[in-house]
């Protein structure tokens, strides 16, 4: 038995451990060809293209291969005041989006966790489910109900009280509330799990030692949740410095740029060849504040368990008794929903049985029908644009589940060096704006044609596998690390190879987390803009872009609003499975008469 072990700790995924370096004996196992495999590929969907972004922006013409470098583009762009106009815009719309999504995050999770609410489950779910609208829909959604000219509200409110149109959506103010709504369910995701670890006796003890509500969450619980709140506030500041789905809908028609709409547009120069190297030169600098914030979510996600504590089996988390007040939480929480999935959805589901647009009335009653369906769902461009998004969401989500469990096992069992770099790369996709891997992919295939996917869905299904293979990773990772090593050290004793282990042991064990990270990824895909307009074509079209174009571009609203009732709907239920994956990834079970049955065998 102990020679055994010592062989074992010789295993073949140990793998610097194993090299003998050159002039000595090199034995080269699959498990290194495997590595060096992964290796190669997370550099070239991360690195390469990052490194040609960086150099186009001191390219004359922002092409790589051609002659000359420049530092133009970047002293124009610094010496333009307009610029630091754009940093102003970016950076107040994040941190405010930012400020609201993280407060309204930390009081539901609060009332979920701490508090006797009622009505718990479904409001959990309720608070989750408006991660199936898109940041595009809400925002259209937000433009019909608030729009000053055509919203809903605006006609019932002039219609009541007379006068002007109270509510004008197209404003900063207006961008930051509809990308707060946006971003709150993630916040919540985040700070959910610390408040549902925390040990309730140390409240206890406050409240014991004289201390009310309000000392006992100054000193004790935001101390304990500081890095949960921060990592969710690093999280969505973010995305929000170059997220484009609502300040390209609700900015851009006001002429209210920031960074992501900024690159859009200049990407997008109809008359001339688009700026490449200024828009590489105004990303290299973006790019090292999205590195900075990446790293320091990582940071604070990894302190975060240090500082929750739970007691052992007699945990129980102390409920707080709102008393009159349960009613009133219920219905703040049920205001939010409906502003950020009830309404908005009504609104287009109402858009999309119209031929155009028209307030809430009894003459509009007459004018509902289903012909925008048949009429917009028949259309050579809807019908490529749902055929390539089924393309990209089947082979991206089957690639993101089976890279990020073969890249979660070798974190798991290689050498630290190894493991340390292979945990890198694919976190460092978090690091990089969907906005900017689509652009990085523009300068990368228009430079190295002799991958001919430049123009078609295949760009896309590498940039989502690219974008998302940090979510999957972080996914099984989690499984990975619960799954003991005697598991697979039995296996190897019994004589199994290395193929067979990782089939029959590891793969069913953390299955629910697989299956967790292919419907997650094929909803994100889904609902993917930034980079899939960057990469956009009359080949490459999905349904996120295609809705774009209906309602910024050819101006039909009642195709766009069709095609978004589908879109959010096939979305719901995709969140609806994940939800349901999601709960049995916490915990991971052995079936171990199984595994003996299988395993023994072997050793005959």
């Amino acid at each position: 038995m102990c020679d055994a072990l010592e062989r074992w700790d010789g295993y073949p995924l140990n793998i610097l451990g194993q090299i003998n370096w050159p002039l000595t004996n090199i034995k080269i196992r699959e498990s290194h060809i495997l590595v060096a495999v992964i290796l190669v590929l997370l550099i070239y969907l991360v690195f390469a293209p990052l490194v040609l972004i960086i150099i186009s922006g001191f390219k004359e013409t922002g092409f790589v291969f051609d002659e000359g470098f420049t530092v133009r583009h970047y002293v124009d762009i610094y010496s333009d005041a307009q610029t630091y106009s754009l940093i102003s815009n970016t950076l107040v719309f994040a941190i405010s989006s930012t400020f609201m999504a993280v407060t309204l995050g930390v009081i539901f999770a609060w009332l979920t966790e701490r508090t006797n609410i009622p009505f718990k489950t479904a409001v959990r779910i309720s608070l989750i489910i408006p991660l199936a609208v898109p940041g595009v829909l809400l925002s259209i959604g937000w433009v019909l109900l608030a729009s000053p000219r055509i919203g809903m509200l605006n006609s019932i409110f002039v219609g009541l009280f007379g006068g002007s149109a109270p509510i004008d959506i197209f404003t900063m103010e207006g961008m930051i509330f509809v990308q707060g709504l946006s971003f709150t369910p993630t916040a919540f995701l985040i700070i959910a799990p610390s408040f549902r670890r925390m040990d309730p006796l140390l409240e206890e003890a406050a409240s014991t030692s004289g201390a009310n509500l309000f000392e006992t969450w100054r000193y004790i619980v935001l101390p304990l949740l500081l890095p949960s709140i921060l990592a969710s506030g690093a999280a969505i500041f973010l995305i929000s410095l170059v997220v484009f789905d609502i300040p390209g809908t609700l900015g851009m028609p006001s002429r209210i740029f920031v960074f992501a709409s900024e690159i859009v547009d200049a990407a997008q120069e109809m008359e001339q060849l688009p700026a490449y190297g200024r828009i590489g030169a105004l990303s290299s600098v973006f790019l090292f504040f999205t590195f900075s914030l990446a790293i320091f979510y990582n940071y604070m996600t990894r302190r975060a368990g240090k500082y929750t504590t739970v007691t052992g089996k007699g945990y129980r988390p102390k409920l707080i008794d709102l008393r009159n007040w349960n009613y009133v939480a219920l219905a703040f929480i049920v205001f939010y929903v409906a502003l950020a999935l009830i309404l908005p959805f009504l609104t287009i589901l109402w858009t999309s049985f119209l031929p155009y647009l028209q307030p809430l009335s009894f003459q509009a009653l007459q004018n509902l029908s289903f012909d925008g369906y048949v009429e917009t769902l028949t259309l050579p461009r809807v019908q490529l644009a749902f055929w390539n998004t089924f393309i990209v969401v089947i082979v991206t989500s089957a690639v993101v589940a089976i890279l990020s469990t073969i890249i979660s096992w070798l974190i798991v069992h290689s050498h630290r060096y190894v493991s340390r770099s292979l945990d890198f790369l694919a976190f460092l996709p978090l690091a990089i704006p969907h906005l900017m891997l689509g652009l990085a992919l523009i300068y990368f295939y228009l430079t190295i044609r002799i991958i001919p996917v430049y123009g078609t869905v295949w760009i896309l299904v590498i940039a989502f596998i690219t974008t998302f293979v940090a979510f999957g990773t972080r996914t099984t990772n989690a499984a990975m690390f619960q799954l003991h090593s005697e598991l697979e050290e039995a296996a190897w004793i019994s004589g199994a190879p290395l193929l067979r282990t990782f089939k029959e042991i590891v793969v069913p064990l953390i299955f629910p987390a697989i299956l967790n990270v292919t419907i997650w990824v094929a909803a994100l895909s889904m609902r993917e803009l930034s980079a899939a307009l960057m990469l956009r074509s009359s080949d490459s079209l999905v349904i996120s872009t295609i809705i774009w174009e209906f309602w910024a571009e050819d101006s039909v609203p009642s195709h766009a609003a069709v095609l978004g009732v589908v879109m959010i709907l096939t979305l719901l239920i995709f969140t609806g499975i994940g939800l349901y994956l999601y709960e049995r990834t916490l915990t991971v079970r052995s079936p171990k008469s199984k595994r003996s049955k299988k395993i023994l065998p072997v050793a005959g």
